[in-house]
């Protein structure tokens, strides 16, 4: 069970790389056309914060002797070329950027959310104290792309009132 347990952390570790990385790749191109010089400046400053999670992850992976998985960081960064080159295809761009960033720093509070009950189960509270920090990140970035929409449409030309 012992093992189980372990085994389970150290894919949700390797999911969470992936996810990271993926993120990286979104926000690095959500940068150079985010139409607006404060949201690039939002997605600039998300792009640290992700090259620090993507070191504590690789950290924790390495001190339970896990390996990233080169294949899920790989389809990671292929979702995310795909889905910004069909966004930039699209009217609207910074608008439809801030949605779907939106979207996905949700999902990667929940999935930490889960990583950190998976590493609570598995008595690591190295990874517990990691995930926090990385939470609070991952929570700050919702907030302000949560309040950023109005900007994003005026950005994308969509008249606000």
């Amino acid at each position: 069970m012992e093992n189980d347990i372990q085994n389970e952390l150290v894919d949700a570790l390797k999911d969470a790389h992936a996810m990271e990385k993926q993120s990286l790749t979104t926000l690095m191109a959500a940068e150079k056309v985010a139409g607006d010089p404060q949201l690039k400046a939002l997605y600039h400053g998300h792009v640290a914060e992700t090259h620090r999670h993507i070191e504590l992850i690789e950290a924790r992976l390495e001190a339970h002797d896990g390996s990233r998985s080169l294949l899920k960081d790989l389809g990671g960064r292929v979702s995310a070329l795909v889905l910004g080159t069909g966004l930039v295809a699209q009217k609207n761009t910074p608008a439809k950027l801030v949605a779907v960033a939106y979207g996905y720093e949700n999902f990667e509070v929940a999935a930490y959310e889960l990583l950190r009950r998976i590493a609570q189960r598995a008595g690591d509270t190295e990874t517990v104290e990691v995930v926090d920090r990385i939470l609070v990140n991952e929570r700050q970035a919702v907030e302000k792309l949560g309040a950023s929409f109005d900007l994003a449409l005026q950005a994308a030309g969509v008249v606000v009132a």
